[in-house]
């Protein structure tokens, strides 16, 4: 249950991002709801490659920023991610790297909140 929650909750944040962002097109909630999905795929079958090379490439900058780059990793991995699945789609485009950050980094704030909700209900 909680993973459809997750899958229309991503669903909903792609279907209003075209409002909220320039530079994002998608054609309805039902583009919305396969490009969750994809999204979802692809951060199974290639987001951990994709977060491990990440990490090896900001070992340099992380040390540097005394390990405050480290927060920008998962964001950064999301980017390439949901641009991705745009370029996959016919349905959903993001045209530039630039709104595809600010997807994520919205899709990030949205799945902290949902992560953070969850963690108080199993608490209670």
């Amino acid at each position: 249950m909680s993973l459809l929650r997750k899958w229309l909750a991503v669903s909903l944040v792609l279907a209003v991002a075209p409002q909220l962002i320039d530079g994002i097109v998608i054609d309805g909630f039902g583009a919305a709801a396969k490009a969750a999905l994809l999204y979802g795929l692809l951060y199974v079958l290639v987001g951990w490659l994709l977060s491990g090379l990440f990490f090896v490439l900001s070992l340099v900058p992380g040390v540097l920023t005394l390990g405050l780059f480290f927060l920008v990793v998962p964001v950064l991995v999301h980017t390439v991610l949901l641009k991705w699945t745009a370029d996959l789609m016919d349905s959903f485009a993001i045209h530039s790297w630039w709104s595809a950050f600010l997807l994520s980094v919205v899709l990030g704030v949205v799945n902290f909140l949902f992560d953070g909700r969850r963690k108080r209900a199993r608490d209670d």
